[in-house]
Parts: structure tokens; C-alpha cells; sequence
């Protein structure tokens, strides 16, 4: 996991946000284009492939976005990471229009049922979870981060460390708390 093995200059070159950023979008739209879609329906293995791949995507696009260790590269400013969201946001909520206002069902397997406009509802369907869900996350996390960059973090350190201030302070008895015999 060091900087210079093998793995760690894998993971700097792909965990940079450009790379990380182009390559989940490029395999999002890649495995929606109908082509693509319609052959992965057809093909276990390749079904398998591309979910695994949206899985790799996924990992190398966060990993700019939330920093976990191994840190390959030193971690991007909380402004970079908002716009780096925000963008992903953009295209992930483009593909999600691009289905759900699609005049005809796109891929093959949903066309080739006996209703074609039961196939166009269930495509829009797919859009909208798509551009909704997909953005609900990136936004979510945009707010942490927006939270987290305006001081939101430092307001409930400084609560806290007045709590522990205040809850520290010795007790002063009014009295002896045991009475001694005698």
C-alpha cells in the first residue's frame, strides 16, 4: 500500500479526481448506451461485467469525494470536492432526463414486449430513480460538505468543549456528604 509499490501508483493515478470523475461517468454512459444495455441483458458474463464495473466506478469516484485511507494523494479542498459532486450530479441527472424523455423504449429487450407503452413507462420510471436518487446522494453529501467547510463542525466542537468545561468543574458540597460517627 505504499506510495511507490505497484498498487499505491495504481491507485494515485486512478483516485485523481479527473480520472475518477471520467471514468464513472464514461462506464455510466458506456453501459447505457442500447447497444451495450441490450448486450449485457443478453450475456451472463457480460451482465456480470458491467455490474462490476459500475461497482469499481463507484469506489474510484468517491474515493476523491470522501478521502478514505490508503490516502494516495493528498486530499482535495472541501470548495473542489462541491463542484466535483455537483458536476456528477449534472451528468448523472443528464442521463436520467435522456430516459425518461426518450420518445421510444431504447433497448431491445424492453421494445420487444407486447406493450410498448407499458416499456416507455417503466424506462421513464428507470429516468426519474435515476436523476432523482443519484442526485439526492451527490447532494447529500454536497450539504455535508458545504456543513463541514462553513464551520458547521467547529459550532458543535466549541459546544461540546463548553460542555466538558462545565461538567468538569469540581462539585462544591454544601456539606460533608457522610456524616462521621460518633
Amino acid at each position: 500500500l505504499t506510495r511507490a509499490s505497484l498498487f499505491g501508483r495504481v491507485g494515485r493515478a486512478a483516485t485523481a479526481a479527473p480520472v475518477a470523475w471520467l471514468t464513472y461517468a464514461g462506464i455510466l454512459w458506456f453501459w447505457h448506451v442500447p447497444v451495450a444495455y441490450d448486450a449485457a441483458l443478453g450475456d451472463h458474463r457480460l451482465h456480470d461485467l458491467e455490474h462490476l464495473s459500475f461497482f469499481v466506478s463507484a469506489v474510484l469516484f468517491w474515493w476523491p469525494a470522501i478521502a478514505p485511507a490508503p490516502r494516495f494523494r493528498r486530499s482535495l479542498p472541501d470548495a473542489l470536492r462541491i463542484v466535483y459532486l455537483v458536476l456528477a450530479a449534472f451528468q448523472t441527472a443528464a442521463l436520467g432526463l435522456v430516459l425518461t424523455l426518450a420518445p421510444v423504449p431504447l433497448y431491445r429487450a424492453y421494445a420487444s414486449g407486447a406493450d410498448g407503452a407499458a416499456a416507455l413507462d417503466d424506462q421513464a420510471r428507470g429516468g426519474i430513480v435515476m436523476w432523482g436518487l443519484g442526485g439526492l446522494i451527490e447532494m447529500a453529501a454536497v450539504l455535508v460538505l458545504l456543513y463541514r467547510s462553513l464551520g458547521g463542525s467547529r459550532v458543535f466542537a466549541s459546544r461540546s468543549a463548553r460542555r466538558e468545561r462545565t461538567s468538569s468543574r469540581p462539585l462544591r458540597a454544601a456539606g460533608p456528604l457522610v456524616r462521621p460517627h460518633g
